[in-house]
């Protein structure tokens, strides 16, 4: 059972600090500027002012007498003077340490060896200094010892035993250092496929935040699969809510993981957030890549009352229950407990500190809690038929697992929730989407009821695409999109859209969908897809080509690799021999330069065609991102193929895996 809360200590500045807050702009410029006066010190009046240490105590005023109780103590850098404060929580106290550093972020202090350590911005190093604990007053420290100065613009800092690994976003990077108690190796200069900020570990896994998104990526075993150069994520998914998040922290004894928001750069005083995902461990390794952690998961704490504007980084201490937050926006270090279901809650712990940046919580019970990393990690593979409705699963090999008899005679467009343990499947027979609960649990040749199923309205389904509790159907009859929200029970039509073209595969990439232009080879692209409410004509915000594709059809994007596939049937009359699939690698590189009407040319991309592949009508593709693997369901030849290696094959090459499959028509690749 959690301790009582620590008692609460308020405090009111007898004078205002007038102070110029930097945001986070798009420069990362968050060096401010003060015109602090100091005031004189009272000692009776229940105000901590002046040079006091404590409430009425220390400084000029009596020393502070000791607080029994429990360490809990928290280490906050800032970015106008690289000074390190030193709260102790249930002390009521501050030390403020003077360092090498006249600016700094991201620290960590080591409390078995008692050092603290921090990147100085300044100095583009890591700083350590050691016996902290001796200095009970402000005090100038000198480093023990320090890194070579390799950082551009370091932001946190995650450590792991005697790995330290610094994000650096000057061009987005991870630089992972060893230390051996007297002095740091950069052991290897990692790059990383999207602007990083905060970063934390949960076991051997490390975790970090995709700036300028609310998308949280993770790098599997990192130590184990270090190299220099560049390292994709293992997975990346959304966190819905969340505007832009910076700071993240991983709590291994709860199970928690919390986020921060910043919200809008440009609004550095009220609209920041912070989420907390409690059984993250459960919700997050049963997502796929590319999914959405929906806001029913999590806690979201925002509000004018928060004084959150700009919430920088996130610590947590596990005996209570307690977040805390520096807010370099309005210049605070605040803490929150008691939350419950969220909202606009005050803080319960509120500290002045210019340019705080970085916050560590440091205790006896929660030091060195970073948890398990993540385990059961599978990748399987669902394939739909339009000859029987039956539904086959196959191993990340391409190996049959199982093949399942369902409600349908004919199917097209699948998908699998881990989450749920259930499948959504386009039935072409019935015209609507079939809802299949406990699916786990169907043995080989068995069949499946459908727990539930949507009005028959379909006309004539061809994909569907799914972002958290949102079903996306593409009908080929009505040239429509069918947008269905579901929520165990049943499936509800939300919105019936007509993009103005005849549609067949579409993907999520983030909230954008991404839909093939059938009878062409040109690709549509609908941003924020799921915010439109309103039926009736919808514009894609970009329809561009994609070189060397006669039709497509099927389509899809990882998000861990920065990757899209897209089927090419070739002539549809030609079912056997004229088929082939396109590979584009750093896809969102390329759609960002290409403006609507334009093309993506055959020379940005990679080809696989010819009578060796067995490609004739690939009518859908899945792309797995562990072992770089396309599949593909073949309707023309009857067959599900595997090519593996993907990224680097071109032209007239042979499967390395066939599996016959009558009317193979849909895919999704379940992949957590």
């Amino acid at each position: 059972m959690k301790k009582s809360f620590l008692k609460i200590y308020k405090f009111a500045f007898a004078f205002s600090i007038v102070a110029l807050l930097a945001s986070c702009s798009d420069d990362d410029n968050f060096m401010e500027t003060a015109d602090d006066m100091p005031a004189m010190a009272t000692c009776s009046d229940g105000v901590m002012n002046g040079d006091e240490t404590g409430v009425d105590c220390g400084g000029s005023c009596e020393p502070c007498e000791e607080q029994a109780g429990r360490r809990a103590q928290l280490f906050v850098t800032n970015n106008e003077n690289g000074n390190i404060s030193l709260y102790s929580v249930t002390g009521d106290s501050l030390v403020t340490f003077t360092t090498d550093a006249t600016a700094a972020e991201g620290i960590y202090y080591d409390a078995a060896n008692d050092m603290v350590v921090q990147a100085s911005r300044s100095d583009m190093r890591l700083d350590a200094y050691s016996d902290i604990s001796t200095f009970t007053t402000d005090t100038d420290v000198t480093a023990a010892y320090s890194s070579s100065a390799d950082l551009e613009s370091p932001r946190e800092l995650a450590v792991n035993g005697s790995t330290y690994v610094v994000s650096d976003n000057g061009s987005n990077k991870f630089y992972v250092y060893s230390n051996n108690g007297s002095g740091f190796s950069l052991m290897n200069t990692v790059e990383v496929p999207f602007p990083v900020w905060g970063v934390t570990f949960k076991g051997e896994d490390l975790y970090a935040v995709v700036d300028s998104s609310s998308d949280l990526a993770v790098f599997y075993d990192f130590e184990a699969n270090l190299a220099d150069g560049m390292m994709m994520p293992s997975k990346r998914v959304t966190i819905e809510g969340i505007v832009r998040t910076h700071g993240l922290t991983y709590d291994g004894t709860d199970d928690v993981m919390v986020l921060t928001d910043i919200g809008d750069a440009a609004n550095a005083t009220d609209d920041g957030g912070f989420h907390v995902i409690d059984d993250f461990s459960t919700k997050f390794d049963a997502l796929s890549d590319g999914e959405l952690l929906t806001l029913d998961m999590q806690t979201r704490v925002a509000g004018a009352s928060t004084m959150l504007g700009n919430p920088i980084d996130v610590a947590y201490d596990s005996e209570e229950d307690a977040v805390y937050i520096s807010e370099i926006g309005n210049g605070k270090v605040l803490g929150f407990t008691g939350f419950g279901d969220g909202g606009d809650i005050a803080p319960s712990y509120t500290m002045d500190l210019t340019s705080a940046s970085s916050i560590y919580f440091s205790s006896d019970e929660t030091d060195g809690n970073t948890g398990m990393a993540s385990a059961n990690r599978m990748t399987e593979l669902y394939v739909t038929n339009n000859s029987d409705g039956n539904i086959s699963v196959y191993d990340a090999s391409g190996a049959l697992i199982k093949s399942v008899m369902t409600d349908a005679s004919a199917a097209e467009g699948i998908y699998y929730s881990a989450t749920n343990d259930a499948v959504i499947q386009a039935s072409r027979s019935g015209m609507m989407l079939e809802y299949y609960s406990g699916f786990s649990g169907t043995m080989d040749g068995g069949s499946a009821t459908a727990d539930f199923t949507s009005d028959a309205e379909l006309m004539s389904p061809r994909e569907i695409a799914v972002f958290g509790n949102h079903v996306v159907v593409s009908d080929n009859d009505m040239h429509m999109f069918y947008v269905y929200s579901y929520d165990g029970s049943s499936f509800t039509l939300e919105n019936t859209f007509n993009p103005g073209f005849n549609v067949w595969g579409i993907t999520f990439k983030g909230g954008d969908l991404i839909a093939v232009v059938d009878n062409s080879s040109d690709i549509a692209v609908f941003n924020d897809f799921l915010d439109n409410d309103m039926d009736g004509m919808i514009t894609a915000d970009k329809r561009i080509t994609v070189g060397g594709i006669v039709r497509t059809h099927g389509i899809d994007y990882s998000e861990a690799d920065d990757v899209l596939v897209l089927t090419d049937i070739g002539d549809a009359a030609n079912a056997s021999t004229d088929g082939g699939f396109q590979v584009i690698q750093d896809f969102s590189t390329k759609l960002d330069a290409v403006s609507d009407g334009g093309m993506i040319a055959q020379s940005d991309q990679t080809r696989v065609a010819g009578a060796a592949t067995l490609l004739g009508n690939p009518i859908d593709i899945a792309y797995d991102n562990k072992t770089q693997t396309v599949f593909i369901a073949e309707v023309g030849n009857g067959k599900v193929l595997a090519f593996s290696d993907a990224l680097n094959l071109t032209g007239n090459v042979a499967p390395d895996l066939e599996n016959d499959l009558t009317a193979a028509s849909s895919l999704y690749l379940y992949n957590n």
